[in-house]
């Protein structure tokens, strides 16, 4: 190796996410560093003389093989084959700096990491909402949320979500899939504690897709989790889009309540901004009993107008009546294949809706008759 490296080549660090974890009750008394590595698989824990190299990479590399022992290029080999480190004179995913656990769970945190890396190698732009960075931008005292959400390109969810999936995820059953009513795509877990959550837009915006997340982009500010800069909304755009979820329809939950407009208020009044803000997203016909009081009155009649994406479907007292206008706006042909994908669902969608439902059916033909039935009597009984 010491005769074939180029002069400007030595052994770098590269992860998909590090931390520095001395002395953290989470891990045994000897983890150091906690990394996960490029390629996919579960986060590590380095110790002893592995951890003491890849810091000396961190702070210097690359440095030349020929500055080694052979035990430690041997060490060093074996970290390579973990997909670690390598031997060049930079890589995307060299990490130049490590710093303690930004979040309380460092596990957590490597999630985001991993994501933002993902889609970085593929290409796909990303914005991560919610969760931790609110608190971290003064707009909500609660740090942990259960999932890691992100909004990316819209033309590219699925590719982001597929992308995912050998590190550790399962697109969860969707009967909406294919399609572009749903505004969201979930990945549950096999092996990580959190569900991950990639939005083609916010529910509530009048603008289309492309332009709102043209614009969330435009002005997104990094974070730094896991060693890697991830992109978060800009405090006052944050505050729109938390806002927004905050009253968010819930179909058959009726009228937003005294509390969910108190709570977005909250968000939009915690930062300097957000009224001009929700007016260039296209959020004031959603927002609008939540913005009045924090502007002068009938300010806001110039941008009252239009309709909020995913709104009105969502307002709807049952799912027979919310899914039906939620089709309204494809074509007969996909609207005819989804309303049999309703009726008789594929089987992980039938065997989810039973769990979902609490019923313990144990074959997917069970599963849809139960479905079908408990879909009907609902449909009766608010008929009456």
């Amino acid at each position: 190796m010491r005769s074939s490296v180029p002069p400007d080549h030595g052994w770098i660090p590269i992860a998909y996410g590090a931390l520095d974890i001395r002395g953290s009750d989470h891990f045994a008394e000897d983890a150091d560093v906690l990394v996960l590595p490029t390629r996919p698989g579960e986060a590590l824990c380095l110790v002893g003389e592995g951890a003491t190299l890849w810091r000396r990479l961190v702070a210097a590399g690359p440095v030349a093989p020929a500055s080694f022992t052979p035990e430690e290029n041997a060490i060093l080999a074996h970290l390579s084959a973990l997909s670690l480190v390598t031997v060049a004179a930079s890589h995307p995913a060299q990490i130049t700096a490590l710093h303690p656990p930004t979040l309380s769970s460092p596990l957590h945190e490597l999630v985001y990491a991993l994501v933002a890396r993902v889609a970085a190698h593929q290409g796909i732009a990303c914005v991560f909402t919610k969760g931790p960075a609110l608190r971290l931008q003064g707009l909500r005292e609660r740090e942990h949320s259960g999932d890691v959400d992100l909004w990316c390109d819209p033309a590219r969810v699925d590719e982001l979500a597929d992308a995912l999936v050998p590190w550790g995820w399962d697109l969860a059953p969707d009967p909406w899939r294919g399609t572009t009513i749903h505004h969201t795509a979930t990945l549950t877990p096999r092996r990580w504690g959190c569900e991950i959550d990639i939005h083609r837009r916010f529910a509530g915006l009048v603008l289309d897709d492309d332009r709102a997340f043209a614009l969330v982009l435009r002005d997104a500010v990094p974070l730094r989790f896991g060693a890697v800069d991830v992109l978060v909304p800009a405090p006052a755009t944050h505050a729109v889009l938390a806002a927004l979820h905050a009253v968010r329809p819930e179909i058959g939950a009726g009228p937003r309540t005294l509390a969910t407009s108190a709570s977005a208020r909250a968000f939009l009044s915690r930062v300097e901004g957000s009224v001009a803000r929700a007016r260039e997203l296209g959020a004031v016909p959603a927002l609008r009993l939540e913005l009045e009081p924090l502007t002068a009155p009938g300010s806001l009649e110039a941008d009252a107008a239009g309709t909020p994406r995913d709104w009105a479907w969502r307002q709807q007292p049952d799912h027979v009546r919310a899914y039906w206008m939620a089709m309204s706006g494809v074509s007969w042909p996909m609207r005819a294949r989804l309303i049999l994908r309703f009726v008789w669902p594929p089987d992980d969608v039938a065997m989810a809706s039973a769990r979902h439902a609490g019923h313990s059916a144990t074959t997917p033909q069970r599963a849809r008759w139960i479905r079908l039935r408990r879909g009907i009597r609902d449909w009766v009984r608010r008929r009456r």
